[in-house]
C-alpha cells in the first residue's frame, strides 16, 4: 500500500472534487462533495457521505511535543482494540505547515469488518489538528480521498486564541420577538434598496440582490412542514455578485454558486447548487425586500429565506403574530355554552373541562408563503385537535380549534373540518411595515390635486366577441407634489398613506405624476410616462380628461344609522320594512350590520366552502367533497371620526375600518347607489331603518 499511496496523494494535491460544497470551520477549509450529512460532539465535526466518514478535530496546542509524538498517541488511542495496518506515508512541511499522512487498514478481530483510515496530521504555530477518513472499503477510496487534498489548516496563534480574540464562524444571534412600531415604520434598512439595485443593472422585483438573507427550516425532514417556535433563523445566506453564496448555520461556513440566465420576454429563474440547491425557482420581491426558496442540501429540508432588513422584519412580525401560548384566553365552543379559559404551560394545555399536551410548533408553507402557529393537542378536551392562531393589527388574538375528517372510499377521498372552539384573546398591537426609514425623494411637482377622490374608472371587458365598457368604481389617493396611489383597497390603508416617505424596501411609498401647466401625466410601473390628459378642477373635486375624480367626504353618525346586507347585492334581498325593519330585518340576514343613531351596532358573518373532488377516471364526474363553515360575529360600541370606523366589542376586540359611500354626483345618474356603503373594502347595500 505504502508504494502506492504517497503518489495519489500528491496527484490528488493538485486537484480537487467536482461538483462540491466548500465549509469554513474554525482553523479549517476544505472542500467536500455535495450533501454530505454534518454532526457536531465536543467540537469535533463528523460529515458522512457514501461510503465513508470525514473527521476534523479543533486545533489543540503541541505544549513541546512532536508532531509525531501527538500522532503516535492519537492513532493508538483511536485503533486501541483492532487490528492496525496504519503507518506513515509521508512527511512533508508547505507554507509553514507539516503535514504527516498515515494510512492502512483497521480490522475488528472478532467480525472481521474493516475500515480504512486516513490521517492528515496538521502543524502549524505550535498547534496540531487532525483531518481523517474512515472509509468502509479500498474500492471507493480515490474517490473518498479526493476530498483531502482541499484541506487547509490555519489556526489562529496561541497569543491571540488565550486573550480571546480567536476568529470563529460567527454564531447566528438569537433573534427577540418582533413588536411592531405604531407608527408602522421599518426600524431597520436593507443593504441593498431597490433604487440602489436599479443603479446596478438589476430589476430588485425579480433578480437576486447581492445582500444578506435570513433563512428558516419551513418543515422537518420525513414530517409535516411544522418547525419550533423560534423567531431566530436556521441559516445566514450571504450573496455576492459574482454568482456565488456562502451558508453559515451558526457552527461552520460553507459556500456555492447561483445563476440566474436572462431571457427576453421571460422572468428570470433562479438556479443554486452547492448547501442550497434550488432548480428554476423564482425571487420575490415586494414592498420590504426580497425572498426566495430553496432545499438545504445536507438535511434535505425547505428553507424559506428573506433579506435582510424590513423583509426579514416583517417575516418576524408574522411569526410573533402566530406565536401561540402567551396568555391565557377565553374560549367558547362551537355548540354553545358558558365561555372557559385555556391556558399553555411546556408543552401542555389546560382548561376547567380537564387539559393534555400541547406541542406549539411554527407551519410554514412554501407554495403560499405563509406561517401560521399551531396548537397540536392531545389527550383532554381536545384530544387529537388542531389550533390555528391569527392576530390582527390591533392585537386581537384568535385560536381556531378544529377537527377534520377525512374519508377515503372507493371512488374518492373528502376531507371536512368542523369547528370546535373559538379561542380570543387581547394583545398588544404590531402593526405591519409601511414605511421605510428615509423621505421620499422630491419631483419637483407642486399645485397638484390633494386628499381622497372616488372616480369611475372604464375598463372594457370582452364579453363573447364584444369588447364592452365596464366602469368600477376607484378609490384614489393624490398628493399635491407629484404622488398619489390609486386603486386603494381600504382593507390595506391601515393609515391614511403617507406619500412623503419610502416603502421599507426604499422606493417612494406613492406613484409619480408630472404636472405641467394643465397637463397631467402617470408614470407606469416600469418607469414609463402615459400620454398626458387635460387637468381641471371642479367644486367636488377635478376633472382628468373624460373622468371625474369626486373628493371623498365624512360620514355621520346620521347617515350610517341602518341596516346593511351582503347577502343579495344585486337587490333581490329582503325589502326593507318588509319583516318591521331594525333588529328583525337584521336576524334575518345571513351577513350585515346594524348600526344605531346613538353609536351602537351588530355585526355577523357566515361563509361556507367546499373541497371539490377530482373526476373520477371509471365513472366520470365529480363524484365527492368536503367543506367547512366560518361564523364569527359580536356586537359593542362604535365611534365614526372623519371616515374611519372603530368597532369595540363587548368582548375587547377593537376593529378600526375606512368607510365611504357613493359620491353626490354618481347618484344623479343612478339613485340605487345611494344605498350603497363601503365598509373595510366590501360594498354593503342598505336594506331598512335601524
Amino acid at each position: 500500500m505504502r508504494r502506492w499511496l504517497w503518489p495519489l496523494l500528491l496527484a490528488l494535491l493538485l486537484c480537487g472534487p467536482a461538483l462540491a460544497t466548500t465549509y469554513t470551520l474554525g482553523a479549517w477549509t476544505f472542500t467536500l462533495p455535495d450533501g454530505a450529512e454534518a454532526s457536531t460532539a465536543d467540537g469535533v465535526r463528523g460529515y458522512r457521505v457514501d461510503g465513508g466518514l470525514y473527521i476534523f478535530t479543533p486545533p489543540e496546542p503541541l505544549a513541546g511535543r512532536t508532531l509525531e509524538a501527538v500522532a503516535g498517541a492519537t492513532i493508538a488511542d483511536l485503533t486501541r482494540g483492532q487490528k492496525s495496518t496504519v503507518e506513515r506515508v509521508r512527511r512533508e512541511t508547505v507554507d509553514g505547515t507539516t503535514l504527516l499522512a498515515y494510512v492502512g487498514g483497521v480490522t475488528d478481530p472478532q467480525t472481521g469488518a474493516g475500515l480504512v483510515h486516513v490521517y492528515f496530521f496538521f502543524g502549524r504555530d505550535e498547534q496540531w489538528g487532525l483531518a481523517l477518513l474512515m472509509a468502509n472499503g479500498a474500492d471507493s477510496i480515490d474517490e473518498l480521498m479526493e476530498p483531502l487534498a482541499t484541506v487547509r489548516f490555519r489556526p489562529e496563534s496561541l497569543a491571540a486564541r488565550q486573550g480571546g480574540t480567536e476568529t470563529l464562524v460567527p454564531k447566528l444571534p438569537a433573534l427577540p420577538w418582533a413588536t411592531g412600531r405604531p407608527d408602522r415604520t421599518a426600524t431597520s434598512a436593507a443593504a441593498v434598496t431597490y433604487p440602489a439595485a436599479r443603479k446596478l443593472g438589476l430589476d430588485p422585483r425579480t433578480d437576486l440582490l447581492p445582500d444578506t438573507f435570513d433563512c428558516y427550516f419551513a418543515g422537518e425532514s420525513g414530517r409535516r412542514s411544522v418547525r419550533t417556535m423560534t423567531p431566530t433563523p436556521d441559516l445566514r445566506v450571504q450573496v455576492a455578485a459574482g454568482g456565488t453564496y456562502a451558508v453559515n448555520d451558526g457552527v461552520t461556513r460553507t459556500s456555492g454558486r447561483w445563476t440566474q440566465p436572462r431571457k427576453a420576454g421571460e422572468t428570470p429563474t433562479l438556479s443554486l447548487e452547492g448547501p442550497l440547491s434550488a432548480r428554476e425557482t423564482y425571487v420575490d420581491g415586494d414592498d420590504n425586500g426580497q425572498s426566495f426558496e430553496a432545499t438545504h442540501a445536507a438535511s434535505g429540508r425547505r428553507v424559506m429565506c428573506y433579506q435582510a432588513g424590513p423583509r426579514a422584519e416583517a417575516l418576524r412580525l408574522e411569526l410573533t403574530r402566530g406565536r401561540v401560548g402567551t396568555e391565557a384566553m377565553t374560549c367558547q365552543e362551537a355548540r354553545g355554552g358558558p365561555p372557559f379559559a385555556l391556558t399553555f404551560g411546556t408543552g401542555t394545555y389546560s382548561t376547567p373541562k380537564g387539559g393534555g399536551r400541547a406541542r406549539l410548533v411554527l407551519s410554514g408553507d412554501t407554495s403560499t408563503e405563509r406561517w401560521d402557529g399551531l396548537a397540536e393537542f392531545s389527550g383532554g378536551p381536545f384530544d387529537l385537535h388542531i389550533g390555528t392562531m391569527s392576530e390582527d393589527e390591533d392585537g386581537n388574538r384568535e385560536l381556531r380549534v378544529t377537527q377534520t375528517i377525512t374519508e377515503n372510499r372507493a371512488f374518492y377521498t373528502g376531507s371536512t373540518t368542523t369547528l370546535l372552539a373559538l379561542c380570543r384573546a387581547k394583545g398588544m398591537p404590531k402593526p405591519r411595515l409601511l414605511y421605510g426609514r428615509t423621505p421620499a425623494p422630491a419631483t419637483g411637482v407642486s399645485g397638484g390635486p390633494d386628499g381622497l377622490f372616488v372616480s369611475l374608472q372604464n375598463r372594457p371587458r370582452m364579453i363573447g366577441t364584444l369588447v364592452m365598457d365596464w366602469y368600477e368604481l376607484e378609490l384614489s389617493l393624490f398628493r399635491p407634489g407629484g404622488y398619489h396611489l390609486a386603486g386603494l383597497d381600504p382593507t390595506e390603508l391601515g393609515l391614511i398613506p403617507d406619500c412623503g416617505r419610502t416603502r421599507p424596501n426604499g422606493d417612494p411609498f406613492c406613484e409619480r405624476y408630472t404636472l405641467k401647466g394643465n397637463q397631467l401625466s402617470f408614470r407606469d410601473e416600469d418607469g414609463t410616462w402615459e400620454e398626458a390628459e387635460t387637468y381641471r378642477k371642479t367644486e367636488d373635486g377635478f376633472l382628468l380628461g373624460e373622468t371625474r375624480y369626486v373628493r371623498v367626504t365624512p360620514l355621520t353618525a346620521a347617515g350610517l344609522a341602518g341596516v346593511y346586507s351582503t347577502d343579495d347585492f344585486s337587490g333581490n334581498g329582503p325589502p326593507g320594512g318588509a319583516l318591521g325593519g331594525g333588529v328583525g330585518l337584521y336576524n334575518s340576514l345571513s351577513n350585515g350590520y346594524l348600526f344605531t343613531p346613538n353609536g351602537q351596532f351588530q355585526w355577523k358573518y357566515s361563509s361556507s366552502s367546499s373541497t371539490l373532488i377530482s373526476p373520477n377516471p371509471v365513472l366520470g364526474g365529480v363524484t365527492g367533497g368536503g367543506g367547512s363553515t366560518r361564523t364569527d360575529g359580536g356586537q359593542g360600541r362604535y365611534t365614526l371620526k372623519d371616515n374611519w370606523l372603530t368597532l369595540t366589542f363587548g368582548d375587547g376586540r377593537v376593529q378600526r375600518l375606512y368607510a365611504y359611500g357613493q359620491p353626490a354626483f354618481f347618484l344623479k345618474e343612478d339613485p340605487s347607489r345611494g344605498q350603497q356603503l363601503n365598509i373595510g373594502g366590501s360594498w354593503l347595500k342598505r336594506v331598512g331603518q335601524p
